[in-house]
């Protein structure tokens, strides 16, 4: 039997918590930075040079993403079929894994270059203007300028069959329509029901399987 796969897509597939952590609390995206310019008082140049570095990389940052997008769509592919071939899998995993890399380090470089265009001042008046949503759309695996993108595929799941979400965190438990505007850092853990157990728990909303996404308090 198959075991579940589970894709987290965000320029981060599987990357330390430790080092995102860093990434999150330590870099800032482009949004924010210009967000708060008259805040933490950007000057023209400023502006004018940060504007100018996520320019140079959104074109060939995003020419990447949507090639690894269309390598995930072929091993999607191999590991659909009911046996799967084992090597042709494993070697296009390393085809995404490289070009996950290649997308950890232009992003990665993009964003030091707008940090290091920051005063020390206005690095830590940023630090205490950002809201937790700024914070979330710091992924590495995410597009330059998009939220990060959650896709799951498992076994009993089928295109075109829409499983239930249930969210669970310090609020309880709610159904959700989509999940695709949360952010993978923020997940602590997911969980797969199907067959007759999630029509048990979940009745008839449950038919199609149901997927529990945990989140991280």
């Amino acid at each position: 039997m198959k075991k579940i796969l589970v894709i987290l897509l965000l320029l981060k597939g599987g990357i330390n918590v430790l080092a995102q952590e860093s990434f999150q609390k330590e870099l800032f995206s482009v949004d924010a930075v210009l967000k708060y310019r008259n805040e933490i008082g950007l000057s023209p140049q400023q502006v004018e040079n940060i504007k100018k570095i996520y320019d140079d990389h959104i074109r060939i940052f995003n020419s990447n993403k949507w090639d690894l997008d269309a390598e995930l769509v072929v091993l999607n592919k191999y590991l659909s079929e009911s046996i799967v071939d084992e090597k042709s899998s494993m070697a296009q995993m390393e085809k995404i894994m490289t070009l996950e890399d290649q997308l950890k380090r232009m992003k990665l470089g993009m964003l030091i270059k707008v940090k290091n265009e920051l005063k020390e001042s206005q690095q830590e008046q940023l630090k205490n203007l950002r809201t937790e949503k700024d914070i979330e759309g710091m992924s590495e695996i995410t597009p330059i300028n998009e939220h990060p993108r959650i896709v799951i595929r498992a076994p009993g799941i089928g295109a075109g069959a829409n499983p239930l979400y249930i969210i669970k965190d310090t609020k309880g438990e709610r159904r959700v329509s989509s999940i695709s505007d949360i952010s993978p850092s923020r997940i602590e853990s997911l969980s797969v029901i199907r067959g007759e157990s999630a029509t048990q728990q979940y009745g008839a909303e449950g038919k199609n399987g149901v997927i529990i996404i945990k989140m991280k308090k």
